[in-house]
């Protein structure tokens, strides 16, 4: 079965063709829709009645056709979950501008060489090779054989059906080996986009038991989506998606689990929709009891579906009450030495502030919130330094101020200061905040406590996004 890619990757006359050759991701849509549809309508005639719409906290309806049932049947970890289907390819960047890396795989597997002509090498169960970049090209060494090439592509395919190990990690799909530069190489990994969510969910939303899966289910409708919204041409065109926090996070074979497994084959296909077009569908992990507008953080524009919104139930605006509220950062604080937050300005600033800073920034004499969002986040941050006075806007306010001890941005953008002064400078700020990420979208710990209530995905998803339709993208073919 042909299936779509989900990006056309840029075309080199010596680059690997794609595993699959066919019709975008958008192209195959439609398709899909008419095949859902067609089935739709054989179950209404059957049982002689109309479909139905359900509503949930944010009031909007789920598209026709209608997605699986919202409830899940329960499934004791360590039973084998619903096989997953592939759904259309997907470039991952595992790594770039590395300059070697060590391929493996407990089946057989072979090394398929794009150059000026085209090479397979099989190999024998087990082997190892390592590929290099050197001499100008690519260099790859197996037990039995090796090549060298000026230019092209690599591509690694599994014939045993065994993943391939890169570098200790296990991967679903083929590998890509190309030069991202002189002398360094990039590594994807060419995926269905279904199994490619068996490595994302997990390290995103980490592992559940059975009584969350359906924030698992909006967890993983989350990824798919934003996956599918999300521009692609990473790296000039190189690949899809990083396998960072860049975009989301990827861990491959290793990281699957039963339950994350079986949410995503329950929604297989669904994205969340606004107007017809998949969302951008951003997720963190705690909002502190409201999130926030995606415009009020980050200078992009205004969203319909991404405004803020209480954690809570409907009706309540009690912070005390946020579905949110168990989770790790609900509450934070920080206190830094004037020491510490002269390092901090002096390496940050320069990149986050909204004006160029020109000189050596010197002594900090103070730090202030000036302006904050309706939901009490920062959306200016003043700093007076002997350099002058900058200001840093909104969730970029996390990077500068990061937290002690080299522990990384700030939990949220949701704080008070506290400062004190000694001769005119900064010697100790202090800090107590609320919520652990940006803030805009889905709030993991929410979801969590919603599904533990009884809330479906639906319910979840439309509560975090405004308006939105959950509706199928693609009908996935397993292979």
């Amino acid at each position: 079965m042909t299936l779509p890619c989900l990006r056309h990757a840029r075309w080199d006359s010596r680059r690997a063709p794609s595993s699959t050759v066919g019709a975008s991701l958008r192209t195959g849509q439609a398709v899909a829709l008419l095949r859902c549809a067609a089935a739709v309508l054989v179950v209404c005639v059957t049982l002689v009645c109309g479909g139905c719409a359900g509503t949930g906290f944010g009031g909007g309806e789920v598209a026709p056709p209608p997605p699986p049932e919202e409830t899940a049947t329960p499934q004791p970890e360590g039973r084998p979950a619903r096989t997953v289907p592939e759904g259309p390819l997907i470039r991952v960047g595992l790594e770039r501008s590395v300059t070697r890396v060590a391929m493996s795989s407990s089946g057989h597997f072979t090394v398929d060489v794009y150059a000026d002509s085209v090479r397979h090498i099989p190999t024998a169960e087990g082997e190892e090779w390592r590929f290099r970049a050197g001499g100008g090209g690519i260099e790859g060494t197996g037990p039995s054989s090796d090549f060298e090439i000026a230019a092209g592509t690599v591509r690694v395919r599994s014939t045993g059906g065994k993943p391939l190990v890169v570098d200790g990690t296990a991967y679903r799909g083929e590998i890509e080996f190309f030069l991202s530069a002189p002398g360094t190489l990039s590594v994807v990994n060419v995926v269905g986009l279904e199994s490619y969510l068996r490595g994302v969910v997990p390290k995103e939303i980490g592992p559940r038991p059975i009584g969350e899966i359906e924030a698992v289910k909006a967890q993983a409708i989350a990824a798919r989506t934003y996956a599918i919204a999300s521009d692609g041409g990473r790296a000039g065109g190189d690949f899809d998606l990083f396998s960072s926090v860049r975009d989301q996070v990827y861990g491959g074979v290793d990281v699957e689990t039963d339950v994350c497994d079986l949410a995503i084959a329950e929604t297989a296909g669904l994205v969340a929709q606004r107007d017809g077009e998949p969302i951008n569908a951003y997720f963190y992990a705690n909002c502190g009891g409201r999130t926030e507008a995606r415009h009020e953080v980050w200078e992009l524009e205004e969203l319909p579906y991404l405004v803020s919104v209480w954690d809570t139930p409907r009706g309540s605006h009690r912070r005390e009450e946020a579905y949110c509220r168990g989770g790790a950062n609900f509450d934070w604080s920080a206190e830094w030495t004037g020491v510490q937050i002269e390092m901090l300005v002096q390496e940050y600033l320069p990149r986050y502030a909204s004006t160029p800073v020109q000189e050596a920034i010197g002594a900090v004499h103070d730090v202030k919130v000036t302006e904050r969002t309706p939901s009490g986040r920062v959306r200016w941050l003043e700093i007076r330094t002997d350099a002058g006075t900058y200001r840093v806007f909104g969730d970029r306010s996390r990077w500068v101020l990061r937290r002690p001890k080299g522990g990384g941005i700030l939990w949220s953008a949701w704080f008070d200061l506290d400062v004190e002064k000694s001769g005119g400078r900064v010697s100790r700020v202090r800090a107590k905040g609320k919520g652990y990420g940006h803030g805009v979208g889905m709030c993991q710990h929410g979801a969590m406590e919603m599904a533990r209530r009884g809330h479906s995905h639906g319910e979840i998803l439309r509560h975090y996004y405004a308006g939105i339709e959950i509706a199928p993208q693609y009908i996935p073919e397993a292979r």
